[in-house]
Protein backbone atom coordinates (compact mmCIF):
# COMPACT_ATOMS: atom_id res chain seq x y z
CA UNK A 1 0.00 0.00 0.00
CA UNK A 2 1.15 3.33 -0.86
CA UNK A 3 2.25 6.01 2.05
CA UNK A 4 0.48 9.37 1.52
CA UNK A 5 1.90 11.94 3.46
CA UNK A 6 1.14 15.70 3.82
CA UNK A 7 4.02 17.81 5.00
CA UNK A 8 3.39 21.52 6.35
CA UNK A 9 5.80 23.92 8.39
CA UNK A 10 8.55 20.99 8.74
CA UNK A 11 5.72 18.41 9.99
CA UNK A 12 4.56 15.18 8.47
CA UNK A 13 0.58 14.19 8.40
CA UNK A 14 -0.38 10.75 7.43
CA UNK A 15 -2.57 8.02 8.51
CA UNK A 16 -5.51 9.48 6.03
CA UNK A 17 -8.79 7.58 6.30
CA UNK A 18 -9.90 9.46 3.01
CA UNK A 19 -8.51 10.58 0.44
CA UNK A 20 -8.95 12.63 -3.22
CA UNK A 21 -6.13 13.84 -5.37
CA UNK A 22 -6.54 15.22 -8.58
CA UNK A 23 -4.00 16.11 -11.75
CA UNK A 24 -4.29 16.80 -15.39
CA UNK A 25 -3.08 18.00 -18.52
CA UNK A 26 -6.72 20.65 -18.50
CA UNK A 27 -6.16 22.06 -15.21
CA UNK A 28 -3.07 24.00 -14.46
CA UNK A 29 -3.18 23.05 -10.47
CA UNK A 30 -3.67 19.50 -9.27
CA UNK A 31 -6.01 19.38 -6.06
CA UNK A 32 -6.46 17.06 -2.89
CA UNK A 33 -8.41 16.77 0.06
CA UNK A 34 -7.32 14.71 2.54
CA UNK A 35 -9.59 13.48 6.04
CA UNK A 36 -8.75 11.54 9.07
CA UNK A 37 -9.93 11.90 12.99
CA UNK A 38 -9.12 15.05 14.67
CA UNK A 39 -6.32 14.18 16.58
CA UNK A 40 -2.97 12.52 15.49
CA UNK A 41 -1.94 9.41 17.52
CA UNK A 42 -0.07 10.16 20.45
CA UNK A 43 -0.90 13.85 20.85
CA UNK A 44 -2.87 15.62 23.30
CA UNK A 45 -3.41 19.05 20.71
CA UNK A 46 -5.36 19.83 17.66
CA UNK A 47 -3.48 19.39 14.49
CA UNK A 48 -1.93 22.88 13.76
CA UNK A 49 -3.02 22.83 10.06
CA UNK A 50 -4.28 26.48 8.76
CA UNK A 51 -5.07 27.98 5.32
CA UNK A 52 -2.51 29.65 3.34
CA UNK A 53 0.39 27.18 4.56
CA UNK A 54 2.54 25.89 1.82
CA UNK A 55 2.31 22.18 2.09
CA UNK A 56 3.72 19.11 -0.47
CA UNK A 57 1.70 15.97 -0.73
CA UNK A 58 3.96 12.78 -1.07
CA UNK A 59 3.42 9.35 -2.51
CA UNK A 60 6.00 7.09 -1.13
CA UNK A 61 8.27 10.47 -0.94
CA UNK A 62 7.76 11.50 -4.53
CA UNK A 63 6.22 14.85 -4.48
CA UNK A 64 2.77 14.72 -6.27
CA UNK A 65 1.60 18.10 -5.14
CA UNK A 66 3.61 21.60 -4.14
CA UNK A 67 1.46 24.29 -3.27
CA UNK A 68 -0.75 25.61 -0.59
CA UNK A 69 -3.66 24.92 1.70
CA UNK A 70 -6.87 26.12 0.49
CA UNK A 71 -9.39 24.93 3.18
CA UNK A 72 -9.52 23.58 6.81
CA UNK A 73 -13.08 21.86 7.78
CA UNK A 74 -13.63 20.68 11.49
CA UNK A 75 -16.69 18.30 12.13
CA UNK A 76 -17.41 16.55 15.45
CA UNK A 77 -20.42 14.67 16.60
CA UNK A 78 -21.15 12.03 19.89
CA UNK A 79 -19.46 9.59 18.11
CA UNK A 80 -16.76 10.85 15.88
CA UNK A 81 -14.25 13.62 15.43
CA UNK A 82 -12.69 14.59 11.89
CA UNK A 83 -10.53 17.16 10.23
CA UNK A 84 -10.87 17.56 6.49
CA UNK A 85 -7.70 19.63 4.24
CA UNK A 86 -7.62 20.60 1.02
CA UNK A 87 -5.28 22.50 -1.35
CA UNK A 88 -3.78 22.76 -4.63
CA UNK A 89 -0.95 23.17 -6.54
CA UNK A 90 1.29 26.63 -6.32
CA UNK A 91 0.16 27.50 -9.86
CA UNK A 92 -3.26 27.95 -8.69
CA UNK A 93 -2.49 31.22 -8.36
CA UNK A 94 -2.12 31.68 -11.46
CA UNK A 95 -5.79 30.77 -12.33
CA UNK A 96 -6.82 32.26 -9.62
CA UNK A 97 -5.21 35.71 -10.01
CA UNK A 98 -4.89 38.91 -12.57
CA UNK A 99 -1.75 39.16 -14.89
CA UNK A 100 0.04 42.41 -14.40
CA UNK A 101 3.16 43.36 -15.53
CA UNK A 102 4.80 46.56 -15.70
CA UNK A 103 2.83 48.39 -18.71
CA UNK A 104 1.27 44.94 -19.57
CA UNK A 105 2.67 44.85 -23.22
CA UNK A 106 5.52 43.23 -24.57
CA UNK A 107 7.53 43.60 -27.92
CA UNK A 108 9.20 40.72 -29.78
CA UNK A 109 8.77 38.77 -26.46
CA UNK A 110 8.05 34.74 -26.27
CA UNK A 111 6.39 32.93 -24.22
CA UNK A 112 9.05 31.67 -22.28
CA UNK A 113 10.00 35.30 -21.38
CA UNK A 114 6.10 36.34 -20.45
CA UNK A 115 5.93 32.99 -18.48
CA UNK A 116 9.03 33.95 -16.55
CA UNK A 117 7.54 38.05 -16.24
CA UNK A 118 4.52 37.02 -14.74
CA UNK A 119 5.12 34.19 -12.53
CA UNK A 120 7.99 36.22 -11.29
CA UNK A 121 6.14 37.91 -7.80
CA UNK A 122 4.28 34.44 -7.44
CA UNK A 123 7.87 33.23 -7.14
CA UNK A 124 6.89 30.56 -9.26
CA UNK A 125 9.60 28.74 -11.77
CA UNK A 126 9.20 28.34 -14.90
CA UNK A 127 10.52 24.83 -16.61
CA UNK A 128 10.72 24.21 -20.02
CA UNK A 129 10.53 20.93 -21.68
CA UNK A 130 13.63 20.86 -23.77
CA UNK A 131 11.71 19.37 -26.85
CA UNK A 132 10.03 22.81 -27.32
CA UNK A 133 12.15 25.05 -26.33
CA UNK A 134 12.47 26.38 -29.76
CA UNK A 135 8.87 27.16 -29.80
CA UNK A 136 9.11 28.17 -26.15
CA UNK A 137 11.65 30.97 -27.71
CA UNK A 138 9.24 31.93 -30.67
CA UNK A 139 8.86 36.14 -30.32
CA UNK A 140 5.94 37.33 -30.90
CA UNK A 141 5.96 41.11 -32.37
CA UNK A 142 3.50 42.39 -30.24
CA UNK A 143 1.53 40.90 -26.59
CA UNK A 144 -1.17 42.84 -24.35
CA UNK A 145 -2.70 41.09 -21.27
CA UNK A 146 -5.88 42.26 -22.00
CA UNK A 147 -8.08 43.55 -19.47
CA UNK A 148 -9.27 41.58 -16.36
CA UNK A 149 -7.83 38.12 -17.90
CA UNK A 150 -5.81 36.11 -15.29
CA UNK A 151 -2.22 35.13 -15.85
CA UNK A 152 -3.21 31.96 -16.87
CA UNK A 153 -5.28 33.24 -19.55
CA UNK A 154 -2.91 35.33 -20.82
CA UNK A 155 0.05 32.74 -20.97
CA UNK A 156 -2.54 30.17 -22.38
CA UNK A 157 -3.69 32.23 -25.19
CA UNK A 158 -0.05 32.18 -26.07
CA UNK A 159 0.30 28.30 -25.70
CA UNK A 160 -2.73 27.75 -27.92
CA UNK A 161 -0.64 30.05 -30.81
CA UNK A 162 2.43 27.78 -30.04
CA UNK A 163 0.72 24.49 -29.44
CA UNK A 164 1.96 24.01 -26.18
CA UNK A 165 1.20 22.77 -22.92
CA UNK A 166 0.86 24.81 -19.81
CA UNK A 167 0.87 22.17 -16.84
CA UNK A 168 2.56 21.14 -13.73
CA UNK A 169 4.14 18.00 -12.58
CA UNK A 170 3.99 18.41 -8.93
CA UNK A 171 6.97 19.90 -8.19
CA UNK A 172 5.69 23.44 -7.68
CA UNK A 173 6.66 25.15 -11.07
CA UNK A 174 5.17 26.11 -14.47
CA UNK A 175 5.78 23.30 -16.62
CA UNK A 176 5.76 24.16 -20.73
CA UNK A 177 5.54 21.18 -22.44
CA UNK A 178 3.63 19.30 -25.56
CA UNK A 179 1.30 15.55 -25.50
CA UNK A 180 3.53 13.30 -24.47
CA UNK A 181 5.12 10.32 -25.98
CA UNK A 182 6.08 8.40 -23.08
CA UNK A 183 4.52 5.08 -22.75
CA UNK A 184 3.24 3.60 -19.82
CA UNK A 185 5.03 0.50 -18.41
CA UNK A 186 1.33 -1.81 -18.46
CA UNK A 187 -1.68 -1.81 -20.81
CA UNK A 188 -5.38 -1.48 -19.67
CA UNK A 189 -7.05 -4.43 -20.65
CA UNK A 190 -10.48 -5.25 -20.01
CA UNK A 191 -11.36 -8.41 -18.65
CA UNK A 192 -7.98 -7.98 -16.55
CA UNK A 193 -6.58 -4.88 -14.60
CA UNK A 194 -10.04 -2.66 -15.77
CA UNK A 195 -12.71 -2.40 -12.86
CA UNK A 196 -14.52 -0.89 -15.05
CA UNK A 197 -15.26 1.85 -17.38
CA UNK A 198 -17.35 4.19 -19.14
CA UNK A 199 -17.06 6.18 -22.60
CA UNK A 200 -18.63 9.01 -24.82
CA UNK A 201 -18.90 9.63 -28.02
CA UNK A 202 -19.95 13.15 -28.84
CA UNK A 203 -21.41 14.66 -32.58
CA UNK A 204 -22.44 17.38 -30.58
CA UNK A 205 -19.78 20.02 -31.44
CA UNK A 206 -18.56 17.77 -34.95
CA UNK A 207 -19.03 19.30 -38.51
CA UNK A 208 -19.38 18.43 -41.97
CA UNK A 209 -17.36 21.23 -43.38
CA UNK A 210 -15.01 23.42 -41.50
CA UNK A 211 -14.23 27.01 -43.27
CA UNK A 212 -11.66 29.16 -41.70
CA UNK A 213 -11.92 33.15 -43.01
CA UNK A 214 -9.00 35.81 -41.97
CA UNK A 215 -8.52 39.30 -42.81
CA UNK A 216 -4.56 39.93 -43.12
CA UNK A 217 -3.26 43.29 -43.01
CA UNK A 218 -3.03 44.77 -46.44
CA UNK A 219 -4.16 41.70 -47.91
CA UNK A 220 -7.57 40.19 -49.51
CA UNK A 221 -9.57 37.97 -47.30
CA UNK A 222 -8.11 34.31 -47.06
CA UNK A 223 -10.09 30.98 -46.62
CA UNK A 224 -9.35 27.91 -45.71
CA UNK A 225 -11.51 24.61 -45.85
CA UNK A 226 -11.64 20.97 -44.26
CA UNK A 227 -14.14 18.16 -44.56
CA UNK A 228 -15.10 15.75 -41.61
CA UNK A 229 -16.12 12.53 -44.13
CA UNK A 230 -17.58 10.80 -40.34
CA UNK A 231 -20.13 13.44 -40.32
CA UNK A 232 -22.19 12.71 -43.02
CA UNK A 233 -25.24 15.00 -42.29
CA UNK A 234 -24.67 18.79 -43.69
CA UNK A 235 -23.05 20.75 -40.64
CA UNK A 236 -21.16 24.04 -41.62
CA UNK A 237 -19.25 25.74 -39.42
CA UNK A 238 -17.57 28.98 -39.93
CA UNK A 239 -14.61 29.92 -37.71
CA UNK A 240 -12.84 33.61 -37.94
CA UNK A 241 -9.55 32.93 -37.27
CA UNK A 242 -6.69 34.51 -35.01
CA UNK A 243 -4.29 36.84 -36.31
CA UNK A 244 -2.72 35.42 -39.21
CA UNK A 245 0.55 37.38 -37.94
CA UNK A 246 0.92 35.54 -35.48
CA UNK A 247 -0.39 31.95 -36.53
CA UNK A 248 -0.70 29.30 -39.13
CA UNK A 249 -2.08 29.43 -42.69
CA UNK A 250 -6.21 29.45 -42.82
CA UNK A 251 -5.45 25.87 -44.21
CA UNK A 252 -3.75 24.64 -41.69
CA UNK A 253 -6.30 26.21 -39.21
CA UNK A 254 -9.15 24.55 -41.23
CA UNK A 255 -7.09 21.07 -41.07
CA UNK A 256 -6.50 21.53 -37.26
CA UNK A 257 -9.93 22.83 -36.36
CA UNK A 258 -11.47 19.46 -37.92
CA UNK A 259 -9.18 16.91 -36.27
CA UNK A 260 -9.13 18.59 -32.53
CA UNK A 261 -12.88 18.30 -32.92
CA UNK A 262 -13.13 15.11 -33.79
CA UNK A 263 -10.85 14.18 -30.97
CA UNK A 264 -12.54 15.70 -28.39
CA UNK A 265 -15.76 14.20 -29.04
CA UNK A 266 -14.42 10.87 -27.88
CA UNK A 267 -13.08 10.27 -24.23
CA UNK A 268 -13.57 7.47 -21.56
CA UNK A 269 -12.39 6.87 -17.74
CA UNK A 270 -11.97 3.68 -16.55
CA UNK A 271 -10.75 2.65 -12.62
CA UNK A 272 -8.08 0.48 -11.71
CA UNK A 273 -6.96 -1.26 -8.68
CA UNK A 274 -3.77 0.94 -6.46
CA UNK A 275 -2.19 3.84 -7.98
CA UNK A 276 0.85 2.27 -9.53
CA UNK A 277 1.03 0.62 -12.85
CA UNK A 278 2.02 -2.82 -10.73
CA UNK A 279 3.96 -4.02 -8.35
CA UNK A 280 7.16 -1.66 -8.16
CA UNK A 281 6.25 0.16 -11.52
CA UNK A 282 6.10 3.56 -11.64
CA UNK A 283 2.32 6.24 -10.58
CA UNK A 284 0.06 6.44 -12.95
CA UNK A 285 0.16 10.11 -14.46
CA UNK A 286 -1.33 12.65 -16.95
CA UNK A 287 0.43 12.81 -20.20
CA UNK A 288 1.51 8.98 -20.69
CA UNK A 289 0.50 7.13 -23.71
CA UNK A 290 -0.79 3.39 -22.79
CA UNK A 291 -2.19 0.96 -24.97
CA UNK A 292 -6.04 0.33 -24.37
CA UNK A 293 -7.80 -3.05 -25.03
CA UNK A 294 -11.63 -2.68 -24.57
CA UNK A 295 -14.42 -4.22 -26.46
CA UNK A 296 -17.21 -2.16 -24.58
CA UNK A 297 -15.14 1.19 -24.94
CA UNK A 298 -14.44 0.66 -29.20
CA UNK A 299 -10.73 0.85 -27.79
CA UNK A 300 -7.81 -1.35 -29.74
CA UNK A 301 -4.85 0.95 -29.17
CA UNK A 302 -2.92 4.35 -27.76
CA UNK A 303 -4.76 6.65 -25.76
CA UNK A 304 -3.31 9.81 -23.80
CA UNK A 305 -3.95 9.65 -20.11
CA UNK A 306 -5.33 13.39 -19.47
CA UNK A 307 -7.06 13.30 -15.77
CA UNK A 308 -5.41 11.20 -12.96
CA UNK A 309 -7.84 11.35 -9.99
CA UNK A 310 -6.08 9.37 -6.56
CA UNK A 311 -8.35 8.11 -4.16
CA UNK A 312 -8.52 5.87 -0.76
CA UNK A 313 -11.66 5.21 0.33
CA UNK A 314 -13.65 1.99 1.76
CA UNK A 315 -12.61 0.19 -1.39
CA UNK A 316 -8.93 0.82 -0.67
CA UNK A 317 -6.64 2.57 -3.40
CA UNK A 318 -8.51 3.25 -6.54
CA UNK A 319 -7.12 5.34 -9.47
CA UNK A 320 -9.21 7.01 -12.50
CA UNK A 321 -7.66 7.85 -15.25
CA UNK A 322 -9.28 10.18 -18.19
CA UNK A 323 -7.91 8.98 -21.56
CA UNK A 324 -8.62 10.98 -25.02
CA UNK A 325 -7.31 10.78 -28.50
CA UNK A 326 -4.15 11.53 -28.27
CA UNK A 327 -5.10 13.96 -31.02
CA UNK A 328 -6.88 16.36 -28.60
CA UNK A 329 -3.70 17.77 -28.02
CA UNK A 330 -2.53 18.12 -31.41
CA UNK A 331 0.08 21.21 -32.69
CA UNK A 332 -1.57 23.77 -35.36
CA UNK A 333 1.06 23.30 -38.11
CA UNK A 334 -1.64 21.01 -39.82
CA UNK A 335 0.13 18.15 -38.25
CA UNK A 336 -0.96 15.14 -36.34
CA UNK A 337 1.76 14.60 -34.24
CA UNK A 338 0.20 11.97 -32.08
CA UNK A 339 -1.60 9.81 -34.32
CA UNK A 340 -4.30 7.11 -32.34
CA UNK A 341 -2.71 3.48 -33.21
CA UNK A 342 -4.31 0.30 -33.63
CA UNK A 343 -2.80 -2.20 -31.50
CA UNK A 344 0.49 -3.19 -30.26
CA UNK A 345 2.14 -3.97 -33.41
CA UNK A 346 1.09 -0.16 -35.07
CA UNK A 347 3.63 2.17 -35.69
CA UNK A 348 3.41 5.76 -35.42
CA UNK A 349 2.74 7.58 -39.16
CA UNK A 350 2.04 10.85 -39.93
CA UNK A 351 -1.06 11.75 -40.31
CA UNK A 352 -3.54 11.74 -43.34
CA UNK A 353 -5.07 15.39 -42.30
CA UNK A 354 -1.21 17.21 -42.90
CA UNK A 355 -2.03 19.95 -45.00
CA UNK A 356 -5.13 18.13 -47.37
CA UNK A 357 -7.87 18.67 -45.51
CA UNK A 358 -8.87 14.67 -45.58
CA UNK A 359 -10.36 13.16 -42.61
CA UNK A 360 -8.23 11.06 -40.01
CA UNK A 361 -8.77 7.30 -40.91
CA UNK A 362 -8.78 6.09 -37.35
CA UNK A 363 -11.82 7.65 -35.50
CA UNK A 364 -11.73 6.10 -32.16
CA UNK A 365 -15.72 5.19 -31.31
CA UNK A 366 -16.60 5.35 -34.88
CA UNK A 367 -15.75 1.60 -35.24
Amino acid sequence: MANLQLKVGGRIYGGWTEISLQRGLEQLAGSFTLQLTERWPDQDTARPVKPGEACVVTIDDQPVITGFIDQVSVRFDAQARSLSVSGRDATADLVDCSASHGSGQWKRASLARIARDLCHDFKLPVVIDPAVQKQADDPFKSWNIEEGETVFDCLERMARLRMLLLTTRGDGALYITRPGTEEAQAALVEGDNLLGGEASFSWAQRFSLYRVKAQSRGRHAEQGSSSDAVVTRHRPLIVLAEDQAEGPTVQQRANWEKTIRAARANRATVDVVGWRQGDGLPLWQPNLRVNLKSGLLRADGDVLISEVSYTLGAGGERCALTLVDPRTFDRLEGKSTTPLKRGKSATAKPSSTAGQGTTQSNDWGQN
